[in-house]
């Protein structure tokens, strides 16, 4: 059984002892008896660390912390139990995690059938519900990702259903929700999108990026109450593993915007966020071009300022999100290469949602304006785009370190790795996705040409190029658990399997690298390394306890650690209990 605790119980703050040592006051808790990883320059660790007015004022050994320890001090004694700076979820996406938690989620279901009876379970407790809305159906279980209108249709024939896949960026309709957004054979494709159809070019049920868009105006629209109360859910889900910091990889819409800053104005919120801001509602039907990138600039502007405005200091909307292209399973991944066998023609290759000449403009007036830009990459055209991107926006405006990244980077090639570093641009990854599962044997290599299929997925190459690297979980694409997002990327096999191969063994990551991504590197792409990320003296004691040390676990039993507690400045915001 897990809970989070979101009115906290006073503990106290860490540091290391050096020339930032504290005074000798009583602290307000003082932990000993552990194994402190600090995570700090010279890579330390310690056995006890005390915190006073939620900070670290001392990191050392046991007899050092008496120093610290007064009548009123909390004593902890972590009996040898491995401790680590809270950890940073690079790209997430919240208030949809958690209405996953709350509503209709599908993620985790190894079959149609599985997926269709929680369908039915859930309609048939919701009779109220006009429209049936849920997400998180794994692609790879149906032929081709494809799956048929006819399948909801057995179960619900009269209610109209949408369902967002995991990843985001393909849905599945049922023939009630066809009828109703109006989507029939003479319906066009939107910029962007596909409706799938069948050999007499009738829609099957799947609509894939910008087509989902045709139905949007015909769900339910949820209320602000609705919207904070899954944020709040998704918050709760993160500290349950340990993570302290969270970037909202897009703000969606207006209601999820005010629902972030209703949350902003909350000093005790039991996350630290970065929101990246969209400028289009739409995922990929981006509306930016070069004619109005000042106005779009100027509309994102004022939404951060209101942000600045409210904000008791742990919400910010310092980024922007631009999504360069769509997905490999789908075919709409920018690629340098056609896909191999794709259904839409031998020279089909993907596309970018903005043209090159918009994308430079974009990002060098975001820049300019002192926005961090955060792209989303799945092509290694898309990759390339953005990075020239970068480059045209460091011409212009010289190197002003507002620390631009991009996401997934499913397929990079050797060339473009190298230009990460030299451009100062961080290489944000979701490693719970570098093993060979149904997504890349069936929906991914068998499109691409084998020279290509050796840059999927590329992880020390960016090591060894100098990137920094942070990590990402794309909850609820994928779960935020940490520790299997840390054992794939050791081992690049699936995290839950007992045995197989190693996958691009020339691609795996050290524990260590893992850790740093997931903390100090964390903490510096949300520009807050000076204040957390490591536990040394003067930092926020933003900390997390386990019940096995990764550094000491066989590899394969990553996976199985588990938080036991995760404070923010000292206090506890979610503990286990079994």
């Amino acid at each position: 059984m897990h809970k989070w605790l979101l009115s906290a119980t006073a503990m106290g703050c860490l540091a290391l002892t050096g020339p930032l040592a504290h005074a000798a006051d009583d602290a307000d808790v003082v932990l000993t008896g552990g194994r402190i990883y600090t995570i700090d320059a010279k890579g330390q660790t310690a056995s006890a660390m005390a915190i006073a007015d939620g900070k670290i004022v001392y990191v050392g050994d046991d007899e050092g912390a008496t120093a610290f320890t007064g009548q009123n001090t909390r004593k902890y004694d972590l009996a040898g139990r491995p401790v680590f700076p809270g950890f940073t979820d690079s790209h997430a996406h919240l208030p949809d995690g958690g209405g996953t938690l709350l509503g209709l989620g599908l993620g985790g279901m190894e079959t149609p059938e599985k997926v269709l009876a929680a369908i039915g379970a859930y309609a048939q407790a919701h009779p109220e519900m006009p429209v049936i809305v849920g997400s998180g159906w794994e692609l790879s279980l149906f032929p081709e990702a494809n799956p048929s209108k006819d399948l909801l249709d057995e179960i619900l024939p009269d209610r109209p259903v949408f369902l967002s896949a995991a990843d985001g960026h393909n849905g599945w309709v049922n023939s009630a929700m066809l009828a109703l957004a109006g989507i029939t054979a003479e319906t066009e494709d939107p910029q962007n999108g596909r409706i799938e159809r069948d050999a007499q070019g009738v829609p099957t049920g799947t609509l894939r990026e910008a087509a989902m868009g045709l139905v949007v105006p015909y769900l339910p629209e949820p209320d602000l109450d609705d919207v904070s109360k899954n944020l709040d859910a998704g918050m709760g889900y993160q500290l349950s593993h340990g993570i302290t910091a969270s970037i909202d990889a897009a703000i969606m819409d207006d209601m999820l915007e005010e629902a972030y800053l209703k949350a902003a104005e909350r000093a005790d919120l039991p996350q630290r966020v970065r929101v990246s801001l969209l400028a289009a509602t739409e995922m990929v039907t981006s509306t930016v071009t070069v004619d109005n990138v000042d106005d779009t600039v100027a509309n994102v502007s004022a939404r951060r300022e209101a942000y600045r405005k409210r904000s008791k200091g742990r919400v910010d909307a310092e980024a922007v999100k631009i999504f360069v292209d769509g997905v490999a399973e789908n075919h709409t991944a920018a690629m340098l290469k056609p896909y191999v066998g794709a259904p839409m023609g031998p020279h089909h290759r993907g596309d970018t949602n903005l043209s090159e000449a918009a994308m430079q403009a974009y990002v060098t007036k975001l820049d300019q304006a002192g926005f961090q830009v955060h792209m989303h990459a799945i092509g290694d055209r898309a990759v390339r785009v953005a990075l020239d991107a970068v480059e045209k926006s460091q011409q212009a405006n010289g190197e002003l370190g507002h620390r631009h990244h991009i996401a997934h980077l499913e397929i990079v090639q050797p060339e473009d790795i190298k230009r990460f570093a030299k451009l100062g641009v961080t290489a944000n990854m979701q490693t719970l996705w570098h093993f060979r599962d149904a997504y890349i044997t069936d929906l991914t290599e068998p499109f691409l040409e084998k020279d290509v299929q050796r840059w999927l997925y590329p992880a020390q190459s960016f090591e060894d190029a100098g990137v920094r690297v942070v990590w990402g979980s794309d909850w609820p694409v994928s779960t935020s658990d940490p520790f299997d997002s840390i054992e794939v990327a050791v081992l690049r096999r699936d995290p839950h399997a007992d045995e197989g191969e190693t996958w691009n063994k020339a691609e795996v990551l050290s524990v260590d690298e893992m850790i740093r991504a997931l903390t100090i590197d964390g903490a510096y792409i949300m520009g807050q390394d000076k204040t957390r990320g490591s536990l040394e003296v003067g930092k926020l004691a933003d900390f997390i306890i386990l019940n096995a040390d990764p550094y000491k676990v066989e590899p394969q039993d990553i996976s199985e650690i588990s938080v036991l507690e995760t404070y923010m400045e000292g206090k506890l915001v979610y503990s286990r209990t079994e």
